[in-house]
């Protein structure tokens, strides 16, 4: 697996938050898409850029993927997108910038068809060092852990957390999000460690009947590891103006028409629904960043916190 660094200049308007929406494909075939993700770009050490990390699947030896991606910032109440740019991995232009996530043999366990992944901090141990190699993998079960389902490398350190991608649910588990297990070593670390993954259902009451997207963003306590879902209202009728398609649809105001037609035939008020995932026993706060329509039919962004900070949730 293949991690390529991006970066994003604020500029003199600095907006208030900045996403990544990105497309794998193999190279020279642009129908076939291996991955599709969005991502939230962090501010980096210096205030004028952020930054994420793109997970992409490696392909045979000697084979490239073609990576598309735009971004979309939050600005006063205003939503905007930028061009889409494109990209070959491995290629000159990404030199440097790219980071391989070493896998052996046929790699972990995949993620279950249709499911998305989420981005996590190792959940480290005191005894395992503050820099190094972290080996890691999944288990559906915890009985007899073996170090062999650590089967991905990443360094960290100097920097650079130990972030990692997990998916919300196995295929072995016949693709549920039902909990299973994240197993972790560090070189000259404590052992095996195992940490069961749960998920935790949250809902957005949609009192007025006048939310077109419902967008949560959710991490552990020191947002080193943010992510982003689209919520789903519930029972929602057929598949016109899916969520899943809010960024990825090439025709934005289609999109919103057919959203909009689609929410009408449900009765208010409405619930939106994403789930959450981590380690038991960990804490994780999140907000809103919810999309509305004006009577005029114009839309807009705003957010939903709790007053004085986020909400949290206990995994």
């Amino acid at each position: 697996m293949y991690a390529l660094q991006r970066v994003y200049d604020n500029g003199p308007d600095r907006p208030e938050l900045v996403l990544i929406h990105y497309t794998v494909c193999p190279e020279g075939a642009p129908g076939r898409v291996l991955a599709r993700s969005s991502a939230v770009l962090r501010p980096g050490a210096g205030a004028g850029r952020r930054e994420a990390l793109l997970f992409l699947p490696e392909l045979p030896e000697g084979k490239r993927v073609d990576v598309t991606y735009f971004f979309t910032t939050v600005r006063g109440g205003a939503e905007s997108f930028s061009p889409r740019y494109r990209t070959v991995v491995p290629g000159d232009e990404t030199d440097g910038n790219l980071f391989n996530v070493a896998e052996d043999g046929d790699g972990n366990l995949r993620p279950a068809p249709g499911m998305r992944t989420f981005r996590l901090l190792l959940p480290l141990r005191a005894g395992e060092p503050a820099a190094g190699t972290a080996h890691f993998g999944f288990g559906a079960m915890r009985k007899k852990p073996s170090e062999a389902l650590c089967r991905a490398a990443v360094p960290f350190g100097a920097g650079r957390p130990a972030l990692v991608e997990v998916p919300e649910a196995l295929s072995v588990l016949k693709n549920r999000p039902m909990p299973f297990f994240l197993y972790h070593r560090t070189d000259g670390g404590v052992g095996l460690v195992a940490d069961k993954i749960n998920n935790a259902r949250i809902t957005l009451k949609d009192e007025a009947g006048d939310v077109v997207c419902a967008l949560l963003l959710w991490s552990e306590s020191s947002w080193a590891a943010p992510n982003l879902a689209v919520m789903e209202a519930k029972n929602v009728p057929g598949s016109s103006g899916e969520a899943a398609d809010y960024f990825f649809a090439e025709d934005r105001a289609a999109y919103l028409s057919a959203r909009m037609k689609t929410l009408a035939g449900l009765p208010v008020p409405r619930t939106f629904e994403g789930y959450v995932f981590g380690p038991a026993g960990s804490a994780v706060e999140y907000c809103y960043l919810v999309t509305r329509v004006r009577p005029d039919g114009s839309v807009f962004t705003e957010w939903r916190n709790r007053d004085g900070g986020n909400w949290v949730v206990t995994l």
